[in-house]
């Protein structure tokens, strides 16, 4: 059957979920020259069709344009892809490049080859509540990757109650939050506080260390299986003037070996397959030159009896995980000379 309601709704019905009651919708129904109408067939199932004739109140925007000359690229993480269309629209309105990505590990990817074009997010925004890797945790990794590089800001998307990740989201160094679904205004007004100023200390960006050009045309294996780790390490290899060989793990090392004669090799600790340490004590059983190369441990482990670990297993020193240009500097000059 169908007809058309009139006002028989109960306030519970009608306006549930909308705070309104049932003259207010049913006022606003009217007004419009609207209607509700329901189609029902038993067994079947019945559809609901709700027509408003509304009119535009304003055409024009009334959050003004502000230009940002330190705001120009925008990371935007969240595994829903209608929240990170809503956020680059938004970008899109107020003159700002917005990328967008639905998962932790696939930011991490955009952000190793933002780096490797020497192309940083100025502003990172990230939801909380993901699959996989949660907001948290994502900012903890960007900021380990980029341990010796400017450090852009981040907000974070509440998806769910804030007190309930406060503390651990200051401890990864968030300290503001945007409430979905954004709004302009509120999100104006945070960039306007972070980017409105040009000149501003505690805002200032560190500017960027620099690497020293440290060889010509030597060639340095690593042997790293996490890409991120793979790329930052290779990319300062590569500017202190190393041919970087790369490996995924020990078995991939002692196959580079029979064609290759790298001067250092830099070795991760876990790798799938064969690790580090069983791969140092294979080379180190083989015969000269190969059983000479000086051999660094890239670990993550701090603890003394880690470092040891390595050196019984034939490795020279360490450099530990997330790296510091300094220490990986001073261990290549130390052993370039060495070898």
């Amino acid at each position: 059957q169908s007809h058309i309601f009139e006002p028989f709704f109960t306030t519970k019905e009608i306006g549930k979920g909308t705070g309104l009651g049932l003259a207010t919708v049913y006022g606003v129904i009217k007004q419009s020259g609207g209607y509700i109408w329901v189609e029902s067939e038993p067994g079947k199932g019945s559809t609901f069709t709700l027509q408003l004739a509304l009119e535009i109140l304003e055409e024009k925007a009334s959050v003004p344009l502000i230009i940002r000359p330190a705001l120009r690229r925008v990371l935007v993480v969240d595994d829903n892809i209608t929240n990170c269309h809503l956020m680059q629209n938004i970008f899109s309105y107020i003159g700002i490049e917005c990328t967008i990505c639905t998962g932790g590990m696939d930011a991490l990817r955009i952000l190793a080859t933002a780096l490797q074009e020497d192309r940083l997010f100025d502003l990172i925004v990230t939801d909380h509540q993901m699959p996989v890797m949660d907001g948290i945790t994502l900012v903890q990794e960007i900021k380990r990757s980029l341990k010796d590089r400017p450090q852009p800001f981040i907000l974070m998307l509440s998806s769910l109650d804030k007190g309930m990740c406060l503390e651990a989201a200051e401890q990864a160094g968030i300290d503001m939050f945007l409430t979905k679904p954004v709004k302009l205004q509120e999100l104006n007004s945070i960039l306007q506080s972070i980017f409105g100023k040009e000149e501003t200390g505690s805002l200032s960006i560190p500017s960027k260390p620099a690497i020293k050009k440290l060889t010509e045309n030597a060639s340095v294996l690593v042997a790293e299986d996490e890409p991120v780790n793979m790329l930052l390490i290779s990319e300062v290899l590569s500017k202190m003037g190393f041919t970087v060989i790369r490996a995924g793990n020990g078995k991939e090392v002692l196959e580079l070996l029979k064609t290759h004669q790298p001067k250092i090799i830099f070795m991760d600790v876990n790798m799938p397959e064969m690790d580090g340490l069983e791969a140092t004590a294979i080379i180190r059983a083989q015969s000269k030159p190969q059983n000479n190369i000086p051999i660094i441990a890239l670990t993550a482990g701090a603890m003394k009896e880690d470092r040891e670990r390595c050196l019984r297993a034939g490795m020279n020193s360490f450099v530990s995980k997330p790296f510091r240009l300094e220490e990986l500097e001073g261990v290549v000059k130390k052993y370039l000379s060495v070898a």
